[in-house]
């Protein structure tokens, strides 16, 4: 392909895609649908401690609403957008993975809030979304309230 020259004063500004407006949706309510074990790298050492240069792959425990609201892709097809959050699991001594009894563990928090004992009574809770920012990257993502 031959590149032409292009004058500075000509060159237009093109409009991009701007995504999901994901604000209409916080503070809105749904009802948690799936529960899923992802895999997922981590920077955090077993004992907790930060270390950016790690990537050590762990388990975790993703929890996730009924459909928000669905888009339509550049090839035109939908796409279901959920409000998710993840959960950290632990591994035992034995290997077998699960979730910390810590009272200040975030799944035990949001156990509690939604006044429910296990795992599987979370499905058909309500509740309230949230939305958070990647450090990282300013990518917007939506959540829900967990403690």
């Amino acid at each position: 392909m031959e590149m032409d020259e292009v004058s500075i004063d000509d060159i237009p500004t093109i409009e991009v895609g701007q995504g999901l407006d994901i604000e209409e949706f916080v503070g809105g309510r749904k009802k948690v649908e799936k529960l899923s074990v992802i895999d997922i790298e981590s920077p955090y050492t077993e004992d907790g401690v930060y270390n950016e240069k790690l990537k050590r792959k762990v388990k975790a425990l993703k929890v996730e609403t009924e459909v928000v609201t669905t888009i339509k892709s550049k090839e035109g097809k939908e796409i279901s957008v959920r409000a998710s959050e993840l959960f950290n699991m632990r591994q035992a001594d034995n290997g077998k993975w699960g979730i910390s009894s810590s009272p200040r563990a975030k799944i035990q928090k949001f156990l509690k809030r939604q006044k429910v004992a296990s795992l599987k009574a979370l499905v058909g809770t309500s509740v309230q979304l949230k939305d958070y920012e990647d450090k990282k990257t300013g990518n917007k993502y939506l959540g829900f309230v967990c403690e």
